[in-house]
């Protein structure tokens, strides 16, 4: 892994003399001068979505999915680097990064797991308990004890929060297959390392969004994803909240590399 002038993480595919051989958000192939290796990274952060063609949900206050997915990110960073754990961010910016791409990212480092972090719609049902949705690799028995322990940290966390949530019928630690039975999720399907996607609760409901601005929540839910991955690196907890029967779901298409704009690497 290297990381760009710019503070962009991108991969390291080769390096000879002061010459590195890297792949950008976009999934091109470039050579830079400059950068700083990254070795040892135990955890892949990923704040979904990204960039003007890809802001995400987008909450009744103008807040977009793309920009709260990353001010958690970055705490969450923040939070297991003082408890020495070395992670890194997939979209340090607001810049659009393909599937691919961020998928890659994860099984190159060889880290021990990846946690994608969004915020859902479009709303459900209100309710008094938080919607959170933890989506894990059919195939994997650590990507469920990882999801287990997301549910369980990020609801008892916003329990704290007195509002109206928003909760589909089958939240909770769900399988989600396409009609082929496959992971519908390619952020979960495409990286052989133990990942879990992780929709903390629901943008499109007009008093959640409005708590996602705050810094109370970030520092909450933050908090709550770094409390769970250290329980999941340093303890054999299961975790809670699964859902016995799949959700059989077909997502959108993720932005493609003609619509991907790189950012600036110096």
């Amino acid at each position: 892994m290297l990381v760009t002038p710019s503070g962009v993480v991108v991969a390291l595919l080769d390096q000879n003399g002061g010459q590195f051989l890297i792949r950008t958000p976009c999934g091109l192939e470039t050579t830079i001068d400059e950068g700083t290796p990254v070795s040892g990274v135990q955890v892949v952060i990923d704040p979904g979505h990204g960039g003007a063609p890809d802001p995400g949900a987008v909450g009744a206050n103008g807040l977009t999915e793309e920009r709260i997915n990353l001010r958690v990110s970055r705490m969450v960073q923040q939070l297991l680097g003082e408890r020495g754990v070395r992670s890194i961010l997939t979209r340090t910016g607001d810049y659009t990064t393909t599937l691919g791409v961020r998928t890659a990212l994860a099984d190159h480092t060889g880290a021990d797991l990846m946690v994608s972090i969004h915020h859902n719609a479009p709303t459900a049902n209100l309710g008094s308990e938080p919607g959170t949705e933890v989506f894990v690799q059919s195939t994997s028995a650590d990507s469920r004890r990882l999801g287990g322990l997301l549910y369980e940290s990020v609801v008892d966390a916003l329990e704290g929060f007195d509002i109206a949530w928003s909760r589909a019928p089958d939240a909770g630690v769900l399988e989600v297959l396409n009609t082929r039975g496959n992971d519908a999720y390619g952020m979960i399907r495409n990286p052989e390392t133990v990942s879990a996607l992780a929709e903390l609760a629901y943008i499109s409901n007009r008093a959640e969004a409005e708590l996602f601005s705050t810094d109370e929540y970030v520092s909450v839910a933050a908090g709550a994803v770094a409390d769970a991955i250290e329980r999941y690196l340093d303890s054999d907890d299961p975790g809670s909240g699964f859902v016995a029967e799949p959700r059989v779901f077909i997502p959108n298409r993720g932005i493609s590399g003609s619509v991907c704009e790189d950012p600036s690497l110096s």
